[in-house]
């Protein structure tokens, strides 16, 4: 399988590329930041095409060196703004907030599919990660939900072509404080990468519009 990772440049990012070169697929990573970039291409023996996907004009540049046959898109987030204690934001850093969380996330994604999507086989697919587990409230909570409700669209869009397209979200589980049902559970971005690979193969066919939830096997009604 050929897959194209972004937020390559990213600890999660790398832990999933690592995953499904691991399980024998060929990966090009792509990320803005060139030296972290270049540092897990070459840890993880892959290709790597620098580019932020936030940026049309960048996209537009990097389209030359997208393969041009594709199985699998993970898009994961790669944040620019870190921001500090919301109780203190002014009113932009409040606007930064927001923007952020929309371009590292949501914008993201949907570039890059706009992007990449027809260079998808039939029966690929498409994965959006949602990194963490928002507080109710947060811009990254209501970004969460719009990748929901965008990921539910594509699907219906990509079904034509029997591609599936899933959001992968950190649940309430992977909070800090609860270990799990397991005495030494995976990490988030472990259980991430094993239901993003699951999602790419032929057993999983079936499944597409969701956000599924990675939680240390937590109870749904955890809290």
């Amino acid at each position: 399988m050929d897959m194209l990772l972004t937020g390559g440049d990213t600890d999660l990012g790398r832990t999933i590329a690592e995953g499904f070169r691991e399980a024998g697929h060929t990966v090009v990573i792509a990320g803005a930041r060139r030296d972290e970039l270049d540092v897990a291409a070459k840890e993880l023996d892959v290709d790597s095409i620098v580019f932020d996907n936030t940026d049309p004009a960048s996209l537009e540049e990097a389209r030359k060196h997208f393969p041009h046959y594709l199985d699998a898109i993970i898009n994961v987030p790669s944040p620019q703004w870190l921001g500090g204690d919301p109780r203190t934001f002014t009113l932009a850093d409040r606007a930064t907030a927001w923007r952020s969380a929309l371009d590292a996330t949501l914008l993201s994604a949907v570039l890059t599919v706009q992007i990449l999507g027809d260079q998808l086989r039939a029966g690929g697919a498409i994965v959006n990660v949602v990194p963490d587990n928002p507080a109710e409230g947060s811009p990254e909570a209501a970004i969460k939900a719009a990748v929901s409700n965008w990921t539910a669209g594509q699907a219906t869009h990509f079904g034509i072509r029997g591609i599936t397209v899933n959001a992968v979200a950190a649940g309430r589980g992977a909070e800090p404080g609860y270990d799990g049902i397991g005495r030494t559970p995976p990490s988030v971005a472990t259980e991430i990468t094993r239901l993003a690979l699951f999602l790419t193969t032929p057993s999983a066919r079936h499944i597409t519009g969701q956000t599924l939830h990675v939680s240390h096997g937590a109870l749904a009604n955890f809290g």
